[in-house]
């Protein structure tokens, strides 16, 4: 007995909607069309290796860390580390797993998503592969159309169709009725630069998090920082400047030592939390100027947030924002130091 794995709607011959499919409709039809459809009758295996090596006349779903099938099914719809055809399909095949290869010929459609993907036998009617790596080979030949998405494709075969590839890097030595290859630039370079960007961004409302707890939990240390900022400026960027270095310097130092670890971890946490409160105190010093110039009546921390989206923009400006940082930096952490000295010379009052 059979079920309808595929839709008739989906894959009818419309070049136009096959050619500008997507990467996420791809992902979305694939995500889709694993879920199991209305059926009659299916056999189902599962385990760490599942071997089919008898013909069965069914409808199969296998799930395991190598799924092999060597002997013919009707349907297919497998998921694991290492998928192998080996065997004729009558229908069609769905399978998503680390490597799939396909050996045998398949009568129906072919949907496959995984690391590497190799194609060494014919497809009926229409393919649609997402991958790291696909192979298509000289004995490969497709009835209908292909749409393949992947970082490298190698395309030797024959599509009777339309074949739609979208790659970083595109071998082609095969033959199809009409080719449409989209360059995808997306590399690992770039993804991570999208994740640090992110992580950037989370990173900064945190610290405008941080920044409106300690004016709400230590007003007056942390306005009579802030206004340390502002006194004396350069002197400030000087002695942030040699206590940053003389932290680290003095922190590795006795942490060579077993004896000074103990004082060396101390001497890197508060080293630390200036480093993080630095750019805090620089934020709530350029609100205050802005509003005494402007006349406006603020509370402080409508002044910090005004300065912290102001430096939040200014660091991001190419070279200039990372010298910005720096002074900022050294600026902070000078009053940070003073305030620490002040308050120790208040506690031996």
């Amino acid at each position: 007995m059979s079920f309808p794995l595929f839709s008739p709607i989906l894959f009818s011959y419309d070049p136009p909607m096959l050619f500008y499919m997507t990467r996420p409709c791809m992902m979305c039809i694939l995500l889709i069309l694993l879920l199991p459809s209305a059926v009659h009758a299916l056999v189902t295996e599962s385990g760490d290796h599942v071997v089919l090596n008898q013909p069965i006349d069914d409808d199969i779903i296998a799930a395991g860390g190598k799924v092999a099938v060597n002997a013919p099914v009707h349907s297919l719809i497998a998921a694991g580390g290492e998928i192998e055809i080996n065997a004729p399909v009558e229908g069609d095949v769905i399978a998503a797993g680390g490597t799939v290869t396909l050996n045998a010929p398949v009568s129906g459609k072919v949907l496959l998503a995984g690391g590497a993907v190799t194609l060494n036998s014919s497809v009926g009617r229409n393919v649609l592969v997402h991958a790291g790596e696909v192979s298509i080979t000289r004995s490969v030949t497709v009835g209908a159309d292909a749409l393949v998405s992947a970082s490298r494709v190698s395309h030797q075969g024959e599509v009777k169709g339309n074949l739609t590839v979208s790659s970083e890097e595109f071998i082609s030595a095969g033959t199809e009725r009409h080719l449409a290859y989209t360059r995808d630039n997306t590399s690992l370079g770039r993804g991570l630069l999208g994740i640090l960007s992110l992580a950037l961004i989370l990173f900064s409302l945190g610290m405008a998090v941080l920044g409106l707890l300690a004016i709400w939990i230590a007003p007056a240390p942390y306005m009579g920082v802030e206004a340390r900022v502002r006194s004396r400026p350069l002197v400030n960027i000087l002695t942030g400047l040699g206590g940053i270095l003389g932290g680290i310097v003095l922190g590795v130092l006795l942490a060579l030592t077993v004896v000074g670890l103990p004082l060396a971890i101390c001497i890197l946490m508060v080293l630390l939390a200036g480093l993080l409160f630095s750019t805090l105190f620089v934020s709530s010093s350029i609100g205050c100027i802005i509003a005494e110039r402007l006349g406006w009546h603020t509370k402080a921390w409508q002044q910090f947030l005004i300065g912290f989206v102001i430096l939040q923009i200014a660091f991001r400006i190419p070279y200039i924002g990372l010298i910005l940082l720096a002074v900022c930096v050294c600026l902070g952490f000078g009053a940070f130091i003073f305030g620490l000295s002040s308050c120790r010379h208040h506690s031996a009052g």
